[in-house]
């Protein structure tokens, strides 16, 4: 077996070093496009008749984030398939004293659900608007507490991943004996956290018992506005836009970096700064076939680094330009301390304010990455957001 094992290895160290005898006589031309000119149209001379032809297919418009053109074009790999998106799942998540229902479905198909669940309990619905995604109840009054009316309102949102539903429930209350206004203030936070847990532990359950039949709400469709999470070009570099709360995204962030190959060094969130390692994860699947005849099989690596977030911050050799000072505006000075050698890892920083907060990710000395890397370590990053 060992004799099989060895002249299998000859004979593949063979075939690769007559394979190289060949030589590069065949140009790629792959790129070749990206440094193709328009070119004059024909001319047609005066005494025949010229006819403009049309374009046989619609031309769409380029959609590009301003850098993807500047480097040589690399066919992207797809993204890993993800087991757990191919069933719908519903799970509540809670961030301090906010719990909401998380979907993984789109908001057209959520919307109708909730609709049913809400006639099937007999919770008269008195405003529906699926333009904004707010479902609001009649007043009710619950048999254990009839010396208050109860009202509820359900926000219907686009999640942070592609393809999701976030519920959001709040409770309203009013003494029995007072008369019901017709235009309500919604708080910010419910009047009985304990009436809104029913509610939302309720909804949550029969959104989970109930298997989407993928049909969906054409009023629906528009729920949530755009995205809430999405890459952009920020002087050149690019950068993760998040329409979150910074303590939500700081939280989901804090997540994202401990998860598919991020290990988190340290962190300082006063400064909103992430010292991060990475490693890719290997993939049981793609085993060598050296790896399975001769065994061996890789274990997963843990970056390690001998600095502290501390240490990295105080011997920053950054060039002092508009763009890094607002980057590291919290810091005295960008240029400071001695440089270190051999610093591994990745500085994620978190700058902006609610609603619109960037996230950048530089090198361990604070430098801009190359494009292509600062966008792949950002999308892994999106894909662990919750």
């Amino acid at each position: 077996m060992r004799f099989v094992k060895l002249f299998t290895c000859v004979s593949a160290s063979t075939l690769a070093a007559a394979c190289s005898w060949m030589g590069n006589d065949f140009r790629d031309r792959g790129n070749d496009y990206l440094h193709a000119e328009p070119i004059r149209p024909i001319v047609v001379p005066s005494k025949f008749k010229a006819h403009e032809l049309s374009e046989l297919y619609v031309v769409p418009t380029l959609q590009t984030d301003g850098f993807d053109l500047t480097e040589e074009f690399e066919t992207p790999r797809p993204d890993p398939l993800n087991t757990t998106n191919l069933q719908e799942s519903v799970k509540i998540q809670k961030l301090g004293q906010r719990r909401w229902i998380l979907v993984s479905s789109p908001p057209a198909e959520v919307w109708p659900r909730i609709r049913n669940f809400m006639a099937q309990n007999n919770v008269p619905v008195v405003d529906a608007d699926a333009s904004v995604g707010t479902m609001d109840s009649a007043w009710l009054q619950f048999k254990d507490s009839p010396e208050t009316r109860d009202r509820y309102r359900i926000f219907v949102e686009q999640g942070v991943q592609p393809e999701s539903t976030e519920v959001h429930i709040r409770h309203l209350s009013i003494p029995a004996t007072e008369a019901p206004e017709q235009t309500v203030a919604w708080p910010e936070l419910s009047a009985n956290p304990e009436r809104e847990a029913w509610m939302l532990d309720e909804l949550a359950t029969t959104l989970a018992s109930e298997a989407s039949t993928g049909s969906a709400s054409l009023l629906a469709q528009g729920i949530g506005g755009g995205p809430k999470i999405s890459v952009k070009n920020v002087n050149g570099e690019p950068v993760l836009r998040m329409a979150l709360s910074y303590e939500r995204a700081r939280a989901t962030i804090a997540h994202a970096l401990r998860s598919e190959g991020f290990t988190t060094f340290d962190d300082d969130i006063d400064l909103g700064i992430f010292y991060v390692g990475y490693e890719k994860p290997i993939d049981p699947e793609e085993g060598s076939w050296f790896s399975d005849w001769f065994g061996g099989a890789s274990e997963a690596v843990v970056p390690t680094t001998p600095y502290t977030l501390k240490e990295l911050l105080s011997n920053l050799q950054l060039e002092d330009t508009p763009a890094n000072r607002a980057i590291f505006n919290s810091l005295e000075g960008l240029s400071r301390g001695k440089k270190l050698t051999d610093v591994p890892g990745y500085l994620v920083v978190v700058r902006g304010e609610d609603d619109a907060l960037d996230i950048r990710i530089r090198d361990g000395y604070g430098n801009r990455l190359n494009n292509r890397l600062a966008k792949e370590k950002l999308n892994i990053i999106r894909r662990n957001l919750i």
